[in-house]
């Protein structure tokens, strides 16, 4: 215990200590802040005290749609409607093609229903030709039933829109949605940059032989736990930092009224069970791709061999992410989700998103722990072997199948 201790502890400070870990951290931490007040800078700089920050030119030949413009500048308040010219419609294109706070909306005479066109610098205008379109054609279907000679009581009719009401029966919500997303990415970002950092540490003392002078004074399995759970509380502290963070902006620089898409953000699905929960899982995914990470770097000889040899891991945790993340996008995962939560590669992506997101059953998550943790025990075995077996030896790169049959 006292050599794994001793290994941690001088992993672990050798990492903090570095200029770059430092840099990064404080880099990140601003960007959360700046992230947090976006929110409320948008809202003063979008103030409606401002008056008008965007244009539209309104451009008709045709009267089949009487009040049009009138109900463009009630779908569109923060927009200027501009009566236009038809011969003018080259100038204003010229003007929409350099400043996305303006575009055309035409209303054009055809053989049977107007046709609408919207013009803008991009797709991502502010102007939605989809809701244009809903605007106008009820008006061209009133004034077509009036000349019809319809009932006013008719034409109220052919007006009318049905309640409609979504109710969702699991706990998924949008807050939630967006946190599992965010974790997925998290567990992704630290299997490979942490993981990466066990590889690279070894790797590092290997070239250098400061490792032999730690074989020394630990047992080489030592070396590995020490290592491990080094990088391991690194990347938890940093994490931790960062998560903090970004609690602490959201607090205090997001507007309580702030939504996204027309829903609050909420961390109500963040409870204290579910938040013991993605700690575990986190820490046994960690350890697992960290202790064939060592391995990976144990290795090789010199660092520019260091991405080949870890290729196999960060294929495995490659395809592992995008399971995470098809799952979570999709209905339609079907047996892939099912199976992924009980496969130790998978469950630490997939597995946290399910528990903030739906109802997974308690015997799922269960036999999902159990399998990750006698997954982390067996490839950690194994890896001791390997790593012993691999960390002194330098020259010519044996296989896996060589390494193994030497450890015995």
């Amino acid at each position: 215990m006292k050599q794994i201790l001793t290994v941690f502890r001088f992993t672990f400070m050798e990492a903090v200590r570095k200029k770059a870990f430092l840099i990064i951290t404080a880099i990140v931490l601003l960007l959360i802040f700046a992230a947090s007040a976006i929110p409320a800078i948008s809202e003063i700089v979008s103030s409606p005290d401002d008056g008008p920050d965007k244009s539209i030119y309104f451009v008709s030949d045709t009267d089949r749609v009487p009040g049009a413009k009138e109900a463009i500048t009630a779908l569109f308040p923060e927009a200027e409607v501009i009566t236009g010219d038809i011969l003018l419609l080259e100038k204003y294109r010229d003007e929409v093609r350099v400043d996305a706070d303006k575009a055309i909306i035409e209303v054009t005479e055809t053989d049977s229903v107007p046709g609408i066109r919207v013009t803008a610098k991009t797709f991502m205008s502010f102007v939605d030709v989809g809701l244009v379109s809903d605007a106008l054609t009820p008006i061209y279907i009133r004034e077509e039933m009036k000349k019809s000679g319809a009932s006013d009581a008719l034409i109220e009719l052919s007006q009318t829109k049905l309640e409609n009401e979504f109710y969702m029966a699991g706990n998924m919500n949008l807050s939630g949605y967006y946190i599992g997303i965010v974790l997925l990415l998290i567990m992704f970002f630290a299997i490979y940059y942490y993981g990466y950092g066990v590889s690279m540490s070894i790797a590092n003392e290997k070239a250098s032989r400061v490792m032999e002078t730690l074989i020394v004074s630990a047992k080489p399995s030592h070396v590995l736990i020490g290592k491990c759970l080094g990088m391991g509380l690194l990347g938890l502290a940093q994490l931790s930092a960062f998560l903090l963070a970004a609690v602490a902006g959201y607090l205090l620089l997001v507007p309580k009224d702030f939504t996204i898409m027309g829903m609050p953000i909420s961390l109500s699905t963040f409870t204290f069970s579910s938040a013991v929960l993605v700690l575990l899982y986190f820490v046994l995914g960690f350890a697992l791709y960290a202790v064939m990470n060592a391995v990976c770097g144990a290795l090789v000889d010199k660092i520019e061999d260091l991405n080949s040899a870890m290729m196999p891991v960060a294929f495995i945790s490659m395809i592992s992410f995008y399971v995470g993340y098809f799952t979570a996008i999709s209905d339609t995962a079907g047996i892939i989700s099912k199976f992924a939560v009980y496969v130790p590669f998978t469950s630490p992506f997939v597995v946290p998103f399910k528990i903030l997101n739906s109802d997974i059953p308690a015997s799922d998550i269960a036999i999902s722990i159990a399998l990750l943790l006698a997954a982390v025990v067996v490839v950690a075995w194994f890896s001791a072997r390997l790593y012993t077996a691999s960390v002194l030896r330098y020259g010519k790169r044996l296989r896996i199948k060589e390494l193994y049959r030497k450890s015995k």
